[in-house]
């Protein structure tokens, strides 16, 4: 009996030390999330300027 309570033990202890690797995981991954998310704002506001700027240039071009 205590061979099975040994053997449950240690499958127990597996899930929660793969618990704690996820949720490591998890937050690494939510902050690299993030990271992107503010880096791909930035690019819109970029391509927006540009676009606005081009239309600029289009509009002061002599047809």
């Amino acid at each position: 009996m205590d061979k099975h309570f040994a053997s449950l033990e240690q499958k127990i202890e597996r899930v929660i030390s793969q618990c704690d690797q996820l949720r490591v995981e998890n937050l690494r991954l939510r902050q690299e999330l993030l990271a992107k998310e503010e880096e791909m704002n930035i690019m819109a506001a970029k391509m927006e300027e540009a676009r606005h700027r081009l239309q600029q240039l289009a509009s002061e071009v002599p047809e």
